[in-house]
This record gives structure tokens, sequence and C-alpha cells, in this order.
């Protein structure tokens, strides 16, 4: 009963995380609109992709994620629910705010039309410029409607990746904490085939129990200082649980392109380590050591 307690005590902190972080965020596209005649939220890519309230949904939803790491509470799927609705609400609460604000000839617009009907106009209202060579500004009478829909997706989209950014995290279930960095290794690759065999190999000894193996081999393969031939690199980050220390290992593979190393997402992979990593003590075979 206690645990139980504990834990919905941890999600309402992170629900309210959540709601302050919304409204704040409400605030601040209203004030853009109005004042700066800026709605980033609006913004829809190719006519499809509701890009501006993706964006604004994940920073609405940014509370959560906050939240969550500062009291150590992984959020399950009921609080799923929770996150996306309240993302996609942000798309009424963003109208309300302007029903409220706006004013008509020095009287507040709420004292003409009730909300609904303010929301009804606006949507049926909204006008796209549709390209550089249009002619103007077309108005898209009932098709606001389909607008509105995709931008409440959007903000639900963005509650979605903050949900996902927060599960898919390190986290010791035993001790309900999440994991903090230990240390890292990094070798550099000239060729891509070197990378992906070391990835391969990594993979399958980990998989086995054999942590130690696995990076045994990433120490003695590729080099340690990147150098003028070396377009690729390969690192094993490690978290640990403080409490109980539980380890977690993932592989980040990066490719050089011009000055900037980018990610390589194909070969990424993440464990909990079945077999204890002593992250501070040079490995047995190879020339680095751990820590970097």
């Amino acid at each position: 009963m206690g645990w139980m307690a504990d834990r919905l005590l941890r999600g309402l902190i992170v629900t309210l995380f959540g709601i302050s972080t919304t409204l704040l965020t409400a605030a601040g596209l209203v004030y853009l609109e109005l004042k700066q005649d800026c709605a980033i939220y609006g913004f829809v890519y190719g006519l499809v992709i509701p890009f501006g309230a993706m964006l604004s949904g994940f920073v609405a939803a940014s509370g959560y994620y906050f939240g969550s790491r500062l009291v150590s509470f992984r959020p399950g799927w009921g609080m799923f629910g929770t996150m996306v609705g309240i993302s996609g609400g942000n798309f009424f609460l963003i109208y309300w705010l302007k029903y409220t604000l706006l004013r008509v000839d020095g009287e507040p617009i709420r004292n003409w039309m009730t909300y609904e009907a303010y929301v009804r106009y606006a949507l049926t209202h909204t006008a796209f410029q549709m390209g550089p060579n249009s002619n103007g500004p077309v108005v898209l009478g009932w098709g606001g409607y389909a607008y509105a829909g995709l931008l409440i997706l959007g903000f639900a989209c963005g509650g979605y990746f903050v949900f996902h950014l927060v599960r898919s995290a390190p986290y010791c279930q035993a001790c309900g904490l999440y994991m903090t960095k230990q240390g890292s290794q990094v070798r550099y690759f000239v060729r891509r085939d070197d990378l992906a065999a070391c990835v391969a190999e990594f993979k399958y000894d980990d998989r086995l129990g054999q942590t130690r193996k696995a990076m045994e081999l990433h120490a003695r393969t590729g080099v340690r200082e990147a150098d003028r031939t070396t377009g690729y690199s390969l690192r094993v980050e490690f978290k640990h649980c403080v409490r109980c220390g539980q380890q977690w290992l993932g592989l980040v593979a990066k490719e050089r392109v011009n000055k900037f190393w980018q990610r390589m997402t194909g070969l990424r992979y993440g464990a909990y380590c079945s077999e204890s990593v002593d992250v501070m003590e040079p490995p047995a075979v190879g020339p680095t050591a751990f820590g970097e």
C-alpha cells in the first residue's frame, strides 16, 4: 500500500509539472500570435505535416519529462492517455485564451459571441497562402475543421514523443530510479564495414551475457584517436543505478560528414548488463581506459 501511495504521489507531481508547462506554452504561443502576428503552432509543412503543432506539443509536454526525472517516476501506459490528451487539448486552450483576450471595437469578443461560435468562425475563416506565386490567401471554409484536426493530432504527437523519450530512458525497475551516466569508451574506424562488424560481434557477445568480452573486443578494434583517415566512431556508454549498481550500456555509432559527426541510427543498441563491468578500470585487452 505504501509503494502504491508513493507512486500515486510521484505521478501527481509529474502531472502537475506537465500541466504547468502546457499552460505556459499556450500563453507564450498566444502572446506571439496576438502581439507578433506569428502563429507558430499553425505551421503545416506540405499541408499534411503539422510541424508547428508537433513542436509546440513537445515543448508543452516537456514538464512531464523534467518532472519524471526529478522524482524518478517512469510513466506507465496509464499516464499515456493523460499526456497525449492534455497535449492535444492545447489546441482548445489556445483558442480559449484568444477568445478571452481579443477585443472588437474596444469590447471583449466574449460579449459578442460564445466560445463555440468563436472557434467555429475562426476555423471556417482560416486562410492559407498557398505559395509565393498564388493570387492571395485561400480561405479554408469547412476545411478549417480538417485543419483543426491536423493541429490537434500534431499537439498529441508532441506529447507522445515526450512519453516515448521518458519511457525509453534507462531505468532500474527494482529501485524505482533512473540510471545516471557512469562512463564510456570510444573507438574510431576507417571503414564502415569494420564498424558494422564490431557492432555485430559486440551485440552477439553481450546477448550471451559476456559483456566484458564485448568490451575487450571493442577496446582492441579500431583506434583510440580520430585522424583524417577515420570517418566512423563507435562509443559504448554506461549508465548505472546509484542504489543497487545495475548497469545499462548503449552503442552510439557516428559518421563524419564534412566536419561534423552524425549519428547512424541503424547501428544503435542498448541493453541492461547481465555481467557487471567495472568501468573505472581499463579492460583486460586493449590500450584504452573507461571513463572517457
